[in-house]
């Protein structure tokens, strides 16, 4: 499957991921190296307003960025970075998050969560789910009581979000969120989960197949992987989950678990938008600044959330 050119190119310029043991302090380094890839040449999008705020969460000082559009915002989404549950923070993901807030007219709220294997789980989910409990008490200064508020993220962001979507649900909380927006997650990590088909293509040099258990093992640190609130796909039931646009890419390993993900929660009656990219690569919105066809993609996958949010009752 031929990536994009464009972006083709400028993997090419990128040194490949590690496939042996993992150096996470190096890989950390790298990461905030890159930030400025993701603002491009004419640097950051502009956003009427940018806030930081520290919550008190369970290992300290947990730190939130809000990012307001221009106009009356349509709605609250909370974002999620991804890297692996050992990599990123809210710089990183500030590119994407100013992109969203211009592109959804919503107000765009990011939160850091404690990283692996520092703080294996159920660090990150602990914080992430605190300020997601955060955002949806302070819609009214945020996006609006009255309009959507979306649950998302990328890759482990997506896991987070949509194991939050899963424990707001079963903790029968006052007020959910109203819609996912999951990019290429990761939603099963047992070990069964090699067998995907997708796994063994390995075609993404972006993210190698070998790599995954590794993370994983940091990620969860001794706990049962077969928790859903590590691997939502292993969940009993999928019903009553906000609906949701799931987006993936043929060339991901990660693909088939997302795909598997959606077919069950259609089956259990779910509403999903799942969209599939045969040009691109896992952390494609990130790129949209220098890839002309991420920015059409990321562009398509608001179209899209936008379509689904005018069918869905705010909670």
């Amino acid at each position: 499957m031929a990536l994009d050119p464009v972006l083709q190119q400028m993997l090419d310029q990128i040194p490949p991921p590690a496939s042996g043991e993992l150096d996470i302090p190096a890989l950390r380094t790298m990461t905030a190296g890159m930030v400025a890839l993701g603002y491009g040449p004419e640097g950051p999008i502009p956003v009427a307003a940018v806030e930081n705020v520290e919550l008190t969460g369970a290992g300290g000082a947990l730190p939130v960025r809000i990012f307001r559009p221009s106009g009356t915002p349509q709605g609250t989404l909370h974002y999620l970075y991804g890297g692996g549950w050992c990599v990123g923070n809210i710089d990183l993901i500030e590119p994407i998050a100013r992109r969203l807030t211009r592109d959804l007219s919503m107000v765009v709220v990011t939160s850091g969560y404690r990283l692996a294997p520092e703080e294996p789980f159920p660090a990150g989910f602990d914080d992430s789910i605190a300020a997601s409990h955060w955002v949806l008490g302070h819609l009214d200064e945020l996006g609006g009581t009255d309009r959507p508020a979306v649950i998302g993220g990328e890759s482990a962001g997506a896991n987070l979000a949509a194991a939050i979507a899963m424990a707001l649900r079963d903790e029968h909380a006052e007020r959910t969120f109203d819609a996912q927006l999951l990019f290429f997650p990761a939603v099963d990590l047992r070990d069964e989960a090699a067998d995907y088909p997708s796994r063994h293509a390995n075609a993404d040099p972006t993210l190698r197949s070998e790599v995954l258990p590794e993370l994983y093992g940091l990620y969860a640190g001794g706990h049962n992987v077969a928790d859903p609130r590590i691997s939502p796909a292993v969940a009993q039931s999928l019903d009553r989950l906000p609906p949701a646009v799931i987006v993936v890419l043929t060339v991901d390993p990660l693909r088939d678990e997302a795909v598997a993900y959606a077919r069950r929660m259609q089956d259990d009656g779910v509403a999903v938008d799942l969209i599939e990219f045969e040009h691109l690569v896992h952390g494609f919105p990130g790129f949209s600044a220098l890839v002309p066809a991420a920015a059409e993609a990321t562009a398509t996958v608001v179209a899209h959330l936008k379509r689904l949010l005018e069918s869905v009752t705010t909670r």
